[in-house]
Order: structure tokens, then sequence, then C-alpha cells
């Protein structure tokens, strides 16, 4: 999961405090006791664990305090990804009934392009402040042998606007 730091009035040379939680992160973290306590949120390969990419931007978003900023780096790998249909299944609900034994969040996840998942993030309400894409990052790898898996990410910053 991502990490969290907030800052506080102490003397600037004391450390930050840092955030790490396991558990789901939305049920952590959209709490109002969280929101507007947090000066930057950071994610390495977090972002494709959502089942709804939306809930997690409103709960970062509502984290930050005003011009708070949001790092990530990552791929959209899309861990909810449920079974693709098959040509027997005529229906949706021929779908659901085959997958029945799935938690609910793999049937109603949607996998999200990088250019959906920057509309969710300025429909939040965040301004996309910095960008690259492409960026290949090993997820695992050994030295000794030919097995490596790569992933094309994004990074990408973003802000939370002042209120004016």
């Amino acid at each position: 999961m991502g990490g969290s730091a907030k800052a506080s009035s102490r003397d600037q040379h004391e450390p930050p405090e840092f955030s790490m939680a396991a558990g789901e992160f939305v049920s952590i973290y959209n709490n109002p006791k969280e929101h507007g306590k947090w000066d930057a949120v950071i994610s390495c390969f977090f972002l494709d664990t959502a089942h709804s990419i939306i809930k997690y931007m409103k709960t970062i978003y509502d984290m930050l305090k005003d011009d708070g900023i949001m790092i990530n780096f990552g791929p959209l790998l899309y861990h909810w990804s449920g079974p693709p249909m098959r040509p027997n299944d005529k229906s949706v609900d021929d779908y659901h009934k085959r997958n029945s034994g799935l938690d609910n969040r793999y049937l109603s996840s949607v996998d999200m392009s990088w250019d959906d998942v920057k509309d969710v993030m300025t429909n939040v309400g965040f301004v996309l402040e910095e960008e690259r894409l492409g960026i290949p990052a090993q997820y695992t790898s050994d030295s000794t042998s030919m097995m490596a898996t790569e992933y094309n990410c994004v990074y990408c910053v973003v802000r939370k606007p002042a209120k004016k």
C-alpha cells in the first residue's frame, strides 16, 4: 500500500509523521479524522490495486490539505479484473451466475486507461502538475537467470488546489 506523511508545526528538523497501514485503503483513510491532515500521499505500484479508482482518488483528495500533492508511480495492471465474458454467457446475469463464487469486487471493477484515470483525477478536483509515461520498471527479476517481469509505468504528480 502507499505511504503517507503529514507535517506538523514541529521543528523543521524533526522527521515528519509517516503512516503505513495494512488493510483496505479506503476503509482506513476515508475517515473524517484523516481529512485535510496530509501534506502528501506517495504511492508506488498502488493505484491499480483499487476495485474503484474513483474511491481511491476521492479518499486521497479528502486526505490532503489544500495545496497537498499526490505522487504516483506504477503500472495499470488492475488486480480486481474479473474473468472475461465467454461466448456462452448470453447475458451479464449469465456471467454473474458463472462467477458467483468470486468476490463481487471482481465483477464490479472497471479497468481504466491512463487517460480515463487522468479524467477521474481532474473531475475529483486535482490539477495534473507532472506526467511521464512508459517508464520501464522491473517488478520481479533474477539476475542469475533470464527471467524478468517489466512494466511500462506512469509517473505523475497531482495537486489539490488551495481553496480561493
